[in-house]
């Protein structure tokens, strides 16, 4: 009797041409075993393995490609953030892992130019704080040496000289970034303020309470010293300073949305990172 040689393990090769047979031809596992010589039996346990492996590597793709999706969205999500941040939306609160994600989109793309506008941005936000302390300390110093409030302070107006500062910082920066802010004819109102009182306020800020016989006269005097202050401070080079700074935030803050958008909006970020899906 003879001896049975025993055929060498069918390799992945073999079953996953079988299973196209099976599937693309229309082949049937005894058509495919008769043409390559094989046990029937052989031929679809072997058709069977191929789809369980074939099933396996979708599985796996899915997974990965779900992966890659929420990673691609966190790395969008932080560039919303930075977008919102310089549009000036402090509304978005800022993830868990803000950090972690500024790190990895900066391995993503390490030769962007968003980290070099990033770091000038911040760095012109410092300035233009300061630009703006130096400013108020002007204001503070116009105000309390201008010798027409003194007879409103006197009179019991202790409101006065702080509410004109702060009215005039809030000014400048209106100003300074294009808005037009308060105006005297509309905003510097008298408010009933109890019998024989009014107060004066000029928009948000509250002047001082003071009695209705001398009203119209203190008034006038708070008018005439705010229209010289605002004439004035527009011509300020710690104003001019202030406006300059301000522009080239806007400047440089739509050039990093502009970097910032097409992270956003392709959806796909090029490169790698440790936190990228294996």
């Amino acid at each position: 009797m003879a001896k049975r040689t025993r055929k060498p393990p069918i390799k992945p090769e073999l079953r996953r041409e079988w299973l196209r047979l099976n599937e693309e031809n229309g082949e049937s596992p005894p058509q495919i075993a008769a043409n390559d010589r094989y046990d029937v039996r052989t031929v679809r346990k072997q058709i069977e393995i191929a789809k369980q492996e074939r099933e396996v590597r979708e599985a796996r793709l899915l997974v990965l490609r779900n992966a890659l999706e929420h990673h691609y969205d966190d790395l969008r999500s932080y560039a919303e953030m930075l977008n919102s941040e310089i549009s000036g939306l402090s509304n978005v609160p800022p993830s868990l892992d803000y950090d972690l994600m500024g790190a990895a989109l900066r391995q993503h793309l390490p030769r962007s130019p968003i980290w070099s506008y990033m770091s000038k941005w911040h760095n012109l936000h410092q300035e233009k704080d300061e630009r703006q302390q130096e400013l108020e300390k002007l204001i503070e110093q116009q105000a309390k040496a201008d010798r027409r409030l003194t007879t409103l302070v006197a009179a019991g107006m202790d409101m006065v000289v702080p509410g004109i500062i702060g009215v005039l910082a809030f000014q400048a920066k209106q100003w300074s970034q294009g808005y037009k802010g308060l105006n005297l004819k509309d905003n510097l109102v008298t408010e009933p303020a109890g019998e024989g009182f009014v107060n004066l306020r000029y928009g948000f800020s509250q002047m001082g309470k003071m009695d209705t016989e001398h009203a119209e006269r203190y008034k006038e005097v708070v008018r005439d010293v705010l229209d010289d202050l605002e004439s004035s401070l527009r011509d300020w080079e710690a104003y001019h300073d202030l406006e300059k700074t301000v522009a080239e935030i806007g400047r440089l803050g739509r050039k990093l949305r502009e970097e910032l958008a097409v992270i956003r909006l392709r959806r796909i970020v090029p490169g790698r990172c440790k936190y990228c899906p294996l």
